[in-house]
């Protein structure tokens, strides 16, 4: 008999209040009562927890009333086969019932807490026509999660470990049964874990799992759009079937679409998209948000410690799960930096109190010690089934030992009572018994890291673990839809573990060295995520006197990075990676600024040399992908000078922000600089250069018939132009001021965003006055002249000297490697990567220009200091510096396609117009002596 298997004359809830006293049973006019009840407390703000002394009893009190659920009640009631019942069980049970006022479910002796929203965002994906004609996929930010319920019967909803994923599907459970209950209409909700669904098809698995809990025939149900399948883990399905499991999943919602509602989540790193459907993603928690959180929770202290730049806190406590775990070690003593950064050592300290505070009430021969092994033991045969999952009751017994040594003495293992104190600890979820599951993927991954590192240091051979595909070779088809982003290479299922693991070791560098011979990207991200301190530079282990661990890792990623064998997706990785610990080609290095000055962290360029000589820019009248802005074609006559090999990165600009190059306006060259600095839009911006495109838009007897022709407009800016086209300028300006971003004077108005601002990416969201201010910065620390490229400049540099052919004229590549067109070599819209990539990543594949330059065809637009005017090219009318005309921005960026990314192409924007596809690049007059890599 399992723990909550029923004989005899078993009540359900008891209510106390006054003089009245009153037992409930199972029967459906107690059930209709009890619903009576509990509503009565939820309105009131009331919220079930476990009592003290008996954790399987949930009550709430109100006013000098209690409502008492005795053990076993609310599992019975969701197992009842009555549809009411069953409504009456998400409410109360605490892993739904949370939600009413934010009862974090990890609880131990936690208090209950505020609410803290969770906020996300829609990732809209052209499909049809729109897909077909080249349209572009974009973000939009929702107000509520029932946003997306509203627009879409099925969807995903992803994000990564802990940001809340899971208790979104719980909050609509909650939400939607509490609905109906109060006779409010809508969908019954049916919240199923995918690593329950073993070798069932979606159907079967659904029927039994609605048929038990509701007693309402499944087939009816599902003909009538009576159901609201709410399918959580994704990541959760062993990773051996998860694609064919999927693709079962994707037949049935195809069958049955429209009819019902379907909502997965999962890990974001852990899906390729074999669904095809719309994503909804969990954004990361906001500064506002967390620091609120700490203020409601009495933990202020905390937020000076996630401000320390020395350490990863600030960007894990932007995580909802991190931020929790975060408060609840720091309210309890936890104070000290190291321990805090290390999430192996934080999570030790956390399920730590977890289990201490249950081993209080449940004592037994088990020390709490013998106990943590045990999950440890537990938690890996797990991870070995796949990357998280559900063990049947006689799984999880049979990977228990018979006994573990206590005194020296054996001490069989009771495995219900061991499962039993791992459900009071909140260390097992109670919502599968008798099945065994961890409350949380990570407290699984936690538990499985000690294991993994007591196998290591016993010498067992792991690299299975962390072997994954790198090289073009081994790469799997990207199984994605057409307007997803291509993903980062496969994962193995192992990688939070691995990072927990180096977290944990006393030494973290033999881990990361053994990882780093088969997946750098990985040891890369021990070294970022752990959360140890920094390792020594010199020999970290062992007799090895070599480079230490960290430059092994920066060097095999740079090398993984400039590989023409490694597939774009590493190449991406290897970039990003070196961002988080440190780009060698980006190391700052402290300068005096002037005579006896402060001392400042610079960034000194890289450069390539171009010689002087007569260049040809633009295009001939009729070239393919060509605007009449390029005509015509004409040669200039340049002196020498030097251009960054890439653009101005993140790292670089980090320095100029650092040294407080906003705030010295000595950096801000003419009033227009110094009155954009004080807050004025000196030339209008984005606004007035989409009032600009609405006054030509207003030329057209047909606007969508004119762009169509035209064929450089995808659907999507085609609607929107036809949207706006309709409008009255009073309209339209009432539609920008509402949806216009106003730009920060303190930094680049992407800088926060986390798919903008790794640190070898190239810096986007500024105007061209910043970026101006940059070069009089680096001027002055580096004692060399850098400036803006004039438009001539910057083409001469991408295309090269052009060459005389026996017959006919002059000729200049198209593409900075050549006249053929090539998406593997240039980061544009075809490629899908739908973000700027780290600088050089290209290179591999041959995107290199004439003179050495990277990244001049697509990721980017740089800044150039010419103004806009019609060629040809003439440096005395073009090079005027305080105006607030129109400025060329050159080489097309990740979100254009071919034809904009050609080396002739000229885009303008305003001075102060800002946007993530634009950033700039450097010249120096003469030859640069350092130059390349």
């Amino acid at each position: 008999m399992t723990e909550y298997d029923f004989k005899g004359d078993v009540h359900c809830a008891d209510f106390i209040g006054g003089d009245k006293n009153i037992t409930y049973g199972f029967e459906a006019k107690d059930v209709e009562r009890l619903i009576e009840k509990v509503l009565g407390f939820i309105q009131a703000g009331g919220v079930f927890q476990p009592l003290p002394e008996n954790r399987e009893m949930l009550q709430v009190d109100h006013e000098g009333q209690k409502l008492v659920f005795q053990p076993g009640a609310v599992r019975r009631l969701e197992t009842q086969g009555m549809e009411r019942a069953y409504l009456l069980s998400l409410t109360v049970n605490r892993t739904y019932q949370q939600w009413a006022s934010f009862f974090v479910p990890l609880r131990g002796n936690i208090q209950v807490l505020e609410e803290l929203p969770i906020s996300f965002t829609e990732f809209i994906i052209p499909t049809g026509e729109a897909a077909a004609q080249g349209g572009q996929a974009t973000q939009k930010p929702l107000e509520d999660i029932t946003e997306a319920m509203q627009k879409y019967s099925a969807f995903v909803i992803l994000g990564e470990p802990g940001a809340g994923k899971t208790t979104t599907q719980q909050k609509i459970a909650f939400e939607s049964a509490l609905s109906l209950l109060k006779n409010d209409g809508g969908r019954i909700p049916l919240f199923v874990r995918l690593s329950q669904q073993g070798g069932h098809d979606p159907y079967a698995f659904l029927k039994t799992e609605w048929e038990r809990r509701t007693g309402i025939p499944f087939d009816h149900a599902l003909r009538t759009g009576q159901i609201l399948i709410l399918a959580d883990g994704i990541n959760e399905i062993p990773r051996a079937r998860r694609n064919e499991q999927l693709k079962a999943w994707m037949i049935f919602e195809e069958q049955y679409r429209g009819m019902n509602q379907l909502i997965f989540s999962g890990r974001d790193k852990d899906y390729d998209d074999q669904l095809n459907l719309p994503r909804v993603m969990v954004d990361s928690l906001d500064e506002p948000r967390v620091k609120d959180f700490l203020r409601r929770r009495e933990a202020e202290g905390l937020a000076e410690l996630l401000d320390d730049p020395t350490s990863k806190l600030g960007d894990m406590a932007r995580n909802p799960l991190n931020l929790f775990v975060l408060v609840q070690v720091y309210l309890h003593g936890g104070k000290n930096l190291q321990l805090l950064a290390n999430r192996g050592r934080l999570f030790q300290s956390f399920t730590g109190a977890l289990i201490h505070h249950e081993q209080i009430w449940n004592r037994d021969n088990l020390s709490e010690d013998s106990k943590v092994d045990l999950f440890a033991k537990l938690a890996y045969d797990m991870q070995k089934q796949g990357s998280g999952t559900t063990f049947e009751f006689e799984a999880a017994q049979s990977s228990l030992p018979a006994s573990v040594m206590v005194m020296g003495e054996p001490e069989p293992i009771d495995p219900i009572a061991f499962f039993r104190f791992g459900r009071g600890a909140t260390v097992f979820d109670p919502a599968t018994l008798p099945d065994v599951r961890f409350y949380h993927h990570l407290l699984q991954e936690y538990f499985a890291a000690r294991e993994l590192l007591r196998r290591f240091h016993m010498g067992e051979d792991l690299s299975a673990f962390w072997k994954a595909p790198r090289t073009k070779d081994e790469m799997p088809n990207e199984d994605v839809g057409e307007w997803d982003p291509l993903p980062e290479p496969p994962t193995k299922g192992w990688e939070v573990t691995t990072i927990l693991a180096c977290g944990l070791s006393n030494s973290p560098a033999k881990l990361i060295e053994a990882v780093r011979l088969h997946n750098p990207a990985l040891a890369g991200r021990c070294l970022d995520e752990a959360g140890i301190p920094p390792l020594p530079e010199g020999a970290p282990f062992g007799d090895d006197k070599g480079p230490g661990v960290r430059a092994k890792v920066r060097s095999e990623l740079l090398s993984d990075l400039y590989n023409p064998a490694m597939h774009l997706r590493t190449r991406l990785q290897a970039g990003f990676v070196l961002g988080k610990i440190g780009d060698p080609r980006f190391l700052p290095s402290p300068v005096r600024r002037g005579d006896g000055g402060e001392v400042v962290n610079v960034i000194v360029p890289q450069m390539v040399n171009v010689p002087a000589g007569k260049y040809l820019i633009g295009s001939k009248k009729g070239e393919e992908d060509s605007f009449d802005s390029e005509y015509p074609q004409h040669t200039v006559d340049l002196q020498a000078f030097s251009i960054g090999k890439w653009s101005v990165t993140n790292a670089e600009y980090a320095c100029f922000m650092e040294a407080g190059g906003y705030e010295n306006e000595n950096y801000w060259q003419g009033d227009l600089a110094k009155r954009w600095l004080e807050g004025e839009d000196v030339s209008g911006g984005q606004f007035k250069s989409y009032i600009d495109v609405w006054n030509t838009l207003q030329t057209f007897d047909d606007v969508r018939k004119t762009l169509e022709q035209s064929a450089n407009y995808t659907p999507d800016q085609i609607d929107f132009y036809e949207f706006i086209a309709k409008m009255t300028e009073d309209e339209l300006k009432e539609y920008l001021g509402k949806n216009l971003s106003q730009k920060s004077r303190s930094q680049p108005a992407y800088w926060e965003n986390r798919e903008r601002n790794n640190p070898s990416q190239p810096v986007v969201g500024i105007t061209w006055f910043e970026a101006r201010a940059y070069c009089a910065w680096l001027s002055e620390g580096t004692g060399k002249q850098y400036r803006l490229p004039s438009e001539a400049e910057w083409e001469a540099a991408a295309r090269g000297l052009p060459e005389k052919p026996l017959f006919g004229k002059m000729t200049a590549r198209r593409y900075p490697w050549g006249d053929d067109w090539d998406k593997e070599k240039a980061n544009s819209i075809e490629g899908r990567v739908m973000k700027p990539s780290p600088v050089g990543a290209y290179t591999a594949a041959g995107a290199v220009g004439p003179f050495g330059a990277e990244d001049q065809s697509g990721n980017v637009y740089d800044w150039t200091s010419s103004l806009y005017l019609p060629y040809p090219y003439d440096e005395g009318k073009s090079e005027v510096n305080d105006s607030a005309a129109e400025r060329v921005a050159r080489g097309g960026s990740w979100y254009d396609d071919r034809g904009f990314v050609r080396c002739a192409n000229r885009n303008r924007f305003m001075p102060d117009f800002f946007l993530d596809v634009i950033g700039f690049r450097l010249v120096s007059p003469g030859f640069d002596h350092i130059s390349g890599f």
